[in-house]
């Protein structure tokens, strides 16, 4: 995830990409007035006319109201609709999807992307080819889907260079560079920046010189060649000096004051940072405002000067506070962490880092379900493509069904004529008994032909209630998905809401300080047991998820399993003391199996969990091994309350996959579920014997070791 506070390179590409989806707007007149356009727009009559006038609403409604921007788009898309006027149907739908990738709606601003590529591609219009491209690429850059978003950028490249459009294949090398410089690549990043450069230079662009000259220098700075990233920076600066831009200066400065910090020296950073943040408060960019206050707080850490890193710190948090980015107020949080780790003042330390645990793990919230919806939109995606693939080839086959209907329809025509005919001349020679009987033995093929026809029509009925019958097997599959999709959203909200509370809670009273010593001791008992029971739940929860929707990838290896127990039981050692559970590991020599270890790791573990969690105080708990010929045998014995033969059943279920302990602790099925599968795909088993009151026994058969069994 990026950061524009923690590099500079990041706040440039956040205002490139939206200059280029201004580029992408069609070049309408946009200085024109909405009131004037609209008046013009009702007193014109010719279609043509007004197609033209629509899109010029639509663009001049981007700064003032985007829904209203829609609206005017999608009339224009209608109305070029109406006159098969290709080209004006590409630019509407690009305008459409700018429009909701501005809103941030990014999956229908691909959607209208794909439909302006699409239609500009029937007709050669390579100007919205390339643009729509582009868009994509951002639109799937800020979903994070860095492959998908190379990938339209290259295609928009290679456009944009066969039409010689320079804008484009500027913004294109600039896009690919940031892209590679956000994953860590700058060296990569580099070349893209260096061809910016050279072709800025040829067209004699200063503006884009300066911006190239800029890029590079953050490059050289993340290279650590921060004598080599002056040079650039103190080129762009001269040109961003020249010509009065005050944005770029700042931002060069700010640049120029990080250099300095890590060739620590410190006087000219501050003297650069001090500028970039003059230019910043004229500009009332507050964004860059706390990314400089930021580096400020650095600087003074760095050179020892307490008080003033605090009070640009703060300032920086409370601007980050106020703009509600949440990125941001984590960088602050941490940065006044350390400034006080610094000063010794621990209690100020430990306030502010209870605050960027609490930001942290939101963001990472908001990361993970970003994935995920990465994931579940590529799969629609495919799933949208397949069915369109589908739809396309049973049009074709209606196609040739209605072709040979009129085929038949034709031969019936004659055959009547024929008939006809045949009629006529039976009367006129009806004395003629043998063409009489030529005749008759002509009808006779020609009923036979007609039967013909008619078992080729029944067949051709039956070939279409198959489809039909196709089509309704692909919309169960989807239902099935869809519920998969729905439980999933649903065991997130459920599992994730109650923890989290929980920690607030005990927080809270932590907080009020109305507690003793020994309720304290009990309280951390409760807080770790809640955030190892939450992590246990992210994990399991992590690996269901991309096993129902990338399936599970197995990297089987010979490893030793007593490591892997002996780990786990380290893992729960604290819970076990603290719940007063005998645990008796007889798993003393090594025991080869031939698996994936993570997997069987995270299988044990969930074992283990499951035993200390439904285990009451003086229970007890036993891992065991064997070798049974070329297998082995693992098996997690415990004393618990056993379970009752109707929830054996349900056990390896996603329905009622929530229970309670008698301690009131929550157990999810989900973590069953998984290791049953990863077990199956290991070539294992897993099996549970358990009886209501004794306890429960569930037993793991693995592959022995691969080595092993070649020797054998």
């Amino acid at each position: 995830m990026t950061n524009f506070l923690a590099n500079p390179q990041n706040a440039i590409k956040h205002s490139l990409h939206w200059l280029l989806l201004l580029l992408a707007l069609p070049c309408f007149a946009q200085n024109k007035q909405i009131d004037s356009l609209k008046t013009a727009l009702n007193k014109t009559k010719q279609d043509t006319s007004r197609i033209v006038l629509l899109k010029e609403i639509a663009s001049a409604y981007t700064q003032v109201d985007l829904n209203q921007r829609l609206k005017y788009a999608k009339l224009a898309a209608q109305l070029a609709g109406k006159l098969h006027d290709q080209r004006s149907i590409a630019d509407a739908y690009l305008s459409i999807g700018t429009a909701y990738g501005i809103q941030g709606k990014l999956d229908s601003g691909i959607m209208y992307f794909q439909k302006a590529y699409s239609t500009a591609a029937k007709i050669n219009y390579e100007m919205v080819m390339g643009k729509s491209q582009t868009n994509m690429g951002f639109a799937n850059d800020k979903l994070d889907n860095a492959k998908e978003a190379i990938s339209c950028y290259f295609v928009a490249l290679n456009i944009f260079k066969k039409i010689k459009y320079l804008p484009g294949i500027n913004q294109c090398y600039t896009n690919i560079g940031s892209l590679y410089f956000d994953r860590g690549q700058p060296a990569l990043a580099k070349t893209y920046f260096d061809e910016c450069l050279k072709t800025y230079t040829a067209d004699k662009d200063e503006r884009g010189i300066a911006y190239a000259l800029y890029n590079l220098g953050n490059c050289y700075q993340d290279l650590n060649k921060n004598e080599l990233a002056l040079t650039y920076l103190d080129k762009s600066l001269t040109i961003r000096k020249k010509l009065n831009d005050v944005n770029g200066v700042g931002l060069v400065q700010r640049a120029k004051g990080l250099a300095y910090l890590h060739l620590k020296e410190y006087d000219l950073a501050i003297a650069n940072l001090d500028s970039a943040l003059t230019a910043m408060v004229t500009l009332q960019d507050t964004y860059q405002q706390a990314a400089v206050m930021l580096a400020l707080s650095q600087v003074y850490r760095a050179t020892g000067d307490y008080v003033k890193a605090e009070y640009n710190a703060l300032k920086g948090l409370k601007i980050c506070r106020e703009i509600k980015t949440k990125n941001g107020i984590s960088l602050m949080l941490h940065e006044l962490i350390k400034v006080y780790k610094q000063k010794k003042d621990i209690n100020k330390a430990f306030a502010y880092q209870s605050e960027y645990v609490d930001i942290i793990d939101s963001l990472r919230n908001e990361k993970l379900v970003k994935d995920i919806t990465v994931v579940e939109f590529k799969r629609v995606k495919q799933e949208n493509t397949a069915l369109a693939d589908n739809n396309r080839t049973i049009k074709s086959e209606n196609t040739g069904y209605l072709t040979k209907l009129q085929q038949y329809n034709n031969i019936l025509v004659i055959i009547i004529a024929t008939l006809a005919f045949v009629t006529l001349a039976v009367v006129v020679l009806y004395k003629r008994n043998k063409e009489k009987q030529i005749v008759n033995k002509q009808l006779i093929q020609q009923k036979e032909e007609i039967a013909h026809i008619n078992k080729e029509l029944e067949l051709l009925n039956e070939e279409i209630n198959a489809q039909m019958e196709l089509t309704t097997s692909q919309n169960a599959e989807l239902e099935r998905l869809n519920s998969v999709k729905n439980k999933f959203f649903s065991i997130i909200s459920h599992d994730l809401r109650g923890p989290l509370n929980t920690l607030h809670t005990l927080f809270k009273i932590y907080r009020e300080g109305d507690i003793k010593e020994d309720e304290l001791r009990a309280l951390l008992g409760r807080l770790e047991d809640t955030i190892l029971t939450t992590g246990a739940f992210l994990d399991n929860l992590l690996e269901w998820s991309k096993s129902q929707l990338e399936g599970i990838v197995v990297r089987a290896e010979d490893f030793d399993v007593k490591d892997t127990i002996t780990d786990n039981l380290h893992l729960f050692q604290t819970k076990i003391e603290f719940k007063g559970l005998k645990v008796n590991n007889k798993v003393k020599h090594p025991v080869i199996v031939y698996a994936d270890p993570n997997m069987i790791r995270l299988v044990i573990r969930n074992l283990l969990s499951n035993s200390v969690k439904f285990c009451s105080t003086g229970d007890k708990i036993e891992i065991a091994s064997k070798i049974d010929g070329n297998d082995a045998v693992i098996t997690i014995k415990d004393t618990g309350p056993g379970i009752n033969e109707a929830e054996v059943e349900k056990l390896f279920s996603l329905e009622h996959a929530v229970s309670l302990t008698d301690q009131g602790e929550k157990g999810n099925r989900l973590g069953l579920i998984l290791c049953r599968d990863m077990i199956a795909q290991n070539n294992g088993s897993l099996t549970l014997q358990t009886k209501l009151g004794i306890g429960t026994t569930f037993t793991i058969t693995l592959p022995g070791s691969k080595q092993a069994q070649t020797l054998f």
